[in-house]
């Protein structure tokens, strides 16, 4: 039997060393919602809005246009945390990332103590994340043009 080896990063780096399971993930967001139940000081600094964003797309060319397109969900960031401001659900908080081979996102909603994460081996995930949101939490509002999470069924 071949064991697949898992590749090691022997430097932490902050924008992508971490390494987790579902499992441990998901109670780092469980946490993180009941410290925002109970007004925690730290999810009150976590997701206060610092930054306004106005770029057009998180990364690449389009990051240096400005756009009043995701005025409409209030799209900022907090500290480390993204937030949407404005929806029916409440402030929404998310996290995401990817590198070769893996690409994750997660979203809470705490006033209504609702959430999804989605975590996959695969460089193709994100095109599937605007479906999987809706149809698991009824999420229209992650800024999916914005974080460049072109569905599957929309692509060139």
């Amino acid at each position: 039997m071949n064991e697949a080896k898992q590749y090691k990063k022997f430097e932490a780096g902050a924008a992508g060393s971490m390494e987790t399971t579902p499992v441990d993930y998901t109670k780092f967001l469980e946490h993180i919602l009941a410290l925002e139940s109970q007004n925690s000081p730290i999810t009150q600094l976590l997701f206060s809005p610092n930054i306004v964003i106005n770029s057009k797309k998180q990364f690449g060319p389009e990051s240096l246009e400005t756009t009043t397109e995701n005025e409409r969900i209030g799209l900022n960031y907090g500290m480390a945390w993204g937030l949407i401001t404005k929806t029916p659900y409440g402030k929404g908080v998310f996290k995401e990332g990817h590198s070769e081979g893996f690409q994750h996102y997660s979203i809470l909603y705490p006033e209504h103590h609702l959430g999804v994460l989605l975590i996959s081996n695969s460089d193709n995930a994100e095109s599937i994340f605007k479906e999987l949101l809706k149809i698991t939490i009824g999420d229209i509002y992650t800024p999916w043009e914005w974080e460049s999470y072109i569905p599957f069924n929309e692509g060139n």
